[in-house]
């Protein structure tokens, strides 16, 4: 029993001593490794933004006569080609009430871009309605020169300011029959004939007697075929207020009626005979005409051609007077910048050539664009033609005036009067200058 307890005692002892650490010691639990921080990858380098070129622009251009004008569609061509991100976008307003809806619609907010301008009365009349954009900044960004529209745009300057650019032109020229005037042994005019010679060529080329009698002029009922000479010298206007310097023009025009050298202005405006009618009849040898007449020239069979206008003994060979229509940028477009590149364009080099492929007349007449005019087959190609169409200095019909209606519908009656010899050159003269300068100017 002894020897029994004895070994339980033991067996407990020996359980003890293992349990107080009498054993090996357990190995430690290594700490888990840092994790490594990781190298960021280079950014891709961005790539440039694609070159998409200038904010596309549509401009409003209020015209007239959409369908019946030629050269809106090659115009627009053409500009697209130079800058892709301009849109012409037409609106056609028609044209027999064109400048009144226009200037109604500009004075009600309308944002046009660009506006055609047909005249001079109705370039005064926006003008005055202070709806149009002065040109002077604008045309610092282009190329064009001004010295290049034979003088037109200083007599549209306003207070110092230009408004508007020409880009088409007619003024006035002398058609004449070569073959008439080789039938009479008389030289062709040339580019330098005064009133005084020229008025000795239409007496020398004149011939024939009764139905056979060829005139040497045709001097059409308009006034603007007798007394626009006067304006030539660049000393006078329509719109004067005296008118003295007619008379040495009216005299000249009545002495050819009376000695038979050209058809008398009562005989025309009776039978409606029109200057087109004798031309093709060859009735005339001449007719003083402005240069939409070619096409009607072109129309006959038989040899013709151009020389310079006549201008008085003060006046420079190569002066003329005519017309022009014009581009300007209302106060209210959205894009005036553009417009003035645009107009740049039309009213420049490239703009006239493609004026002359339809059979225009550009206000900047270069060498390219007047090949293309005398290219036209039937054209004339001598080079008194060709220089003919190359004029130094043209002046407006009608001046910038405020009363421009008014004073042409008085002149038109005082010239009918003078030219009907109901009233006498003085009589006539007179009556302008009563009417138009104490009256209606207060001089």
């Amino acid at each position: 029993m002894k020897k029994l307890m004895l070994f339980i005692v033991t067996a407990i002892l020996l359980g003890l001593l293992a349990a107080c650490g009498g054993g090996a010691e357990p190995a430690a639990t290594p700490a888990p490794a840092a994790e490594a921080t990781p190298t960021p990858a280079p950014a891709p380098t961005p790539e440039p933004p694609a070159d998409t070129g200038p904010e596309p622009v549509t401009l409003s251009w209020a015209v007239w006569d959409i369908a019946m004008v030629m050269y809106y569609e090659p115009l627009i061509a053409a500009y697209a080609e130079i800058a892709p991100h301009v849109t012409i976008e037409l609106v056609d307003l028609g044209a027999s009430d064109f400048e009144t809806i226009l200037q109604t619609q500009l004075i009600g907010g309308a944002e046009y871009d660009l506006i055609k301008i047909r005249d001079v009365p109705s370039y005064a009349m926006h003008v005055n309605a202070n709806l149009l954009t002065p040109l002077g900044g604008l045309l610092g960004a282009t190329d064009i020169n001004l010295a290049n529209y034979m003088g037109i745009p200083e007599q549209f300057t306003v207070d110092g300011n230009l408004y508007a650019l020409p880009f088409r032109s007619d003024f006035w020229v002398v058609f004449y029959n070569k073959d008439l005037f080789d039938a009479a042994g008389v030289d062709y005019p040339t580019n330098t004939m005064t009133l005084d010679s020229w008025a000795q060529i239409i007496r020398d080329v004149t011939h024939g007697e009764g139905t056979d009698v060829v005139w040497g002029n045709h001097f059409h009922t308009w006034a603007s075929t007798t007394t626009l000479f006067g304006i030539l010298t660049g000393q006078h206007t329509i719109a004067d207020g005296n008118y003295d310097w007619l008379i040495p023009i009216y005299e000249m025009v009545l002495a050819l009626e009376d000695g038979g050298y050209v058809p008398r202005r009562t005989d025309l405006a009776a039978g409606s005979i029109h200057h087109s009618a004798t031309w093709a009849a060859e009735q005339i040898a001449q007719v003083n005409m402005g240069t939409w007449f070619i096409g009607t020239a072109l129309e006959q069979d038989f040899n013709w051609g151009i020389a310079a206008y006549p201008v008085p003994n003060a006046a420079s060979h190569g002066n003329t007077m005519g017309q022009v229509t014009q581009l300007a940028i209302p106060r209210t477009a959205n894009h005036p910048e553009e417009a003035m590149a645009f107009i740049a364009f039309v009213a420049g080099a490239q703009g006239a050539e493609i004026l002359a492929s339809v059979g225009q007349f550009p206000a900047f007449m270069t060498d390219a664009a007047l090949d293309t005019i005398l290219a036209v087959p039937g054209f004339p190609q001598d080079e008194t033609s060709r220089a003919a169409l190359r004029p130094n200095n043209i002046f407006l019909e009608m001046p910038m005036h405020e009363f421009a209606a008014e004073i042409n519908a008085i002149r038109n009656e005082a010239h009918t009067e003078i030219m009907d010899r109901t009233m006498t050159i003085q009589q006539g003269i007179e009556m302008m200058n009563q009417r138009i300068g104490v009256e209606l100017l207060g001089q």
